[in-house]
């Protein structure tokens, strides 16, 4: 992780994982009804992320942006992200309509009306009963349509009509993502997400499904880019999960990240890496006769 952060120009803070037998039977949260998440690994998926939201709290952090350790983004990921930036900042139709100048004075990143940015997704959708709150904008590092995985190709086709085309972006409220391997966060936003799961009020499934059902009821708000800008990186067998029982349940056969893919980035910091560090000293001395 650190590496590829290190290639796109990203300074980390690293949060350790938890698992679920770490945490003490006193810390563990209340649940719903008999959706009793002890021992699972879905709850130290939780601790982990509600770890995050707490530094952030504890740190007065005014904005951050959350990725787990298993992804692939794309290498101009800092130019993506000043894109998306400049749209909810200076252009936010969905907020603001045809007065987005109304938005020009303020002075947090990426505005001051959400709470998440999804930017990293597995799966979900936008509120069909609200298609008309987004907007499109053009990104030279959005991939092709057709070079996206199935369900954000659905999306960009079926519900923003776009074909082939490569070099655009649509925002649009959040409404039911899954996965959480790459998000925004505002400080108001971690704590909203701190006592709505788990830190105050109870829960009792996995972290990126309570972050869906809450947005989709309202008590979280934000915005999602299609495609992705973060996506997941596959390696094969058990070291793509630590808590999906059956990748958990596979040997761990891969040979690691030298045979990784990944799905919808038109440049892969990970893939970039082997261009960008690879080095042959003696044989380039050689070739230039020296």
């Amino acid at each position: 992780m650190s590496l590829i952060a290190a290639r796109a120009g990203l300074k980390l803070t690293l949060i350790p994982g938890v698992t679920a037998d770490s945490i003490h039977p006193k810390a563990m949260p209340p649940h719903i009804g008999n959706n009793n998440m002890t021992g699972t690994p879905a709850l130290g998926v939780w601790r982990a992320h509600a770890n995050v939201w707490k530094y952030m709290l504890d740190n007065d952090v005014e904005s951050a942006l959350v990725i787990e350790d298993d992804v692939d983004f794309d290498v101009n990921i800092k130019d993506i992200m000043g894109k998306l930036n400049w749209q909810l900042r200076f252009n936010n139709t969905i907020r603001w309509g045809k007065e987005v100048e109304k938005g020009w004075g303020e002075e947090c990143p990426y505005g001051c009306d959400w709470d998440e940015i999804f930017i990293g997704s597995c799966g979900g959708k936008p509120n069909r009963d609200r298609l008309d709150l987004h907007q499109m904008y053009e990104d030279a590092h959005a991939p092709n349509v057709s070079s996206l995985p199935n369900w954000v190709r659905r999306e960009m086709t079926t519900m923003w009509n776009l074909t082939e085309t490569d070099g655009l972006r649509v925002i649009s409220p959040t409404w039911s993502p899954l996965c959480t391997m790459g998000y925004g966060l505002s400080r108001m936003g971690a704590m909203r997400m701190l006592y709505q799961i788990g830190g105050w009020r109870p829960f009792g499934y996995p972290v990126d499904l309570e972050i869906a059902w809450r947005t989709a009821e309202g008590k979280l708000s934000g915005y999602t880019i299609s495609p992705p800008a973060v996506t997941s990186w596959r390696v094969g067998g058990a070291q793509d999960s630590d808590n999906d029982a059956g990748m958990d349940a596979s040997a761990v056969s891969s040979l690691g990240n030298i045979q990784g893919r990944s799905e919808g980035i038109k440049n892969s910091v990970r893939k970039s890496l082997a261009g960008f560090l690879e080095k042959d000293y003696w044989g380039d001395r050689a070739r230039m006769g020296r």
